[in-house]
């Protein structure tokens, strides 16, 4: 084997393993930071109140995602990044933060909100809020579904902790201060007329299944 022989191979060995760096460098800037458990633990819920307010009303409000930090207590902060991207910051127990970027999947307007988390998030979820005109004057069903894969290890306990011993506690709660907070407001309209509509239902039972190995969480509810 002659000189230049030898030092072509070299090349193409050196230019290989250049390669191999750069595909493992790239993977690790994509890595996730929280490994989560597959698919099939993943969590599936549905929860519902009726509000006495207006579904275009409902739909603003939602739509506003900076507005879900006043009903989710452990949302520390929306970004909104565009007319379909945000950026959640989830605080948990034990001081640890989790954060993902998510993408608006379905837009309709006053009838239904669909979203999904991208990759490498540290918290694998999607769902949807759906705004139904109930019965009555200006009452709406607010339907509120949500698929989430909870991290593996110690901040997966830790997120167990914060949502209790049902996940549907923290859904339930928002869902609670959302028909308080709106009502509120239909309330403070009605008063010049002497009347005091107010919804005594409470929220309905939840539902929480898990889901097939094979279904990623990119559920938008658009079938039911």
């Amino acid at each position: 084997m002659d000189r230049k022989t030898k030092l072509l191979i070299a090349g193409v060995g050196v230019a290989g393993i250049g390669v191999a760096v750069g595909f493992c460098g790239v993977r690790a800037l994509v890595r996730k930071r929280i490994n989560t458990f597959p698919y099939g633990y993943g969590i599936k819920i549905k929860k519902a109140v009726t509000v006495n307010c207006s579904s275009e009303h409902l739909y603003a409000y939602w739509r506003n995602l900076t507005n879900l930090t006043t009903l989710f207590d452990n949302v520390l902060s929306v970004e909104v990044l565009d007319e379909r991207l945000s950026h959640w910051t989830l605080r948990v127990p034990g001081g640890v933060t989790l954060e993902w970027n998510a993408e608006i999947t379905v837009d309709r307007k006053n009838e239904m909100i669909g979203w999904r988390s991208l990759d490498a998030a540290d918290l694998d979820n999607a769902g949807y809020v759906r705004f139904e005109r109930a019965t009555g004057n200006r009452r709406t069903v607010v339907r509120v579904a949500l698929q989430y894969n909870p991290p593996a290890g110690k901040v997966g306990a830790a997120i167990s902790t914060m949502l209790g011993e049902k996940p549907t506690s923290q859904i339930e709660e928002a869902l609670r201060k959302l028909k308080q907070l709106m009502e509120a407001c239909e309330i403070a309209k009605a008063v010049h007329e002497k009347e005091l509509p107010h919804s005594t239902e409470t929220v309905e039972a939840a539902s929480e299944d898990s889901f097939p190995a094979s279904d990623a969480p990119a559920w938008t509810g658009t079938t039911g």
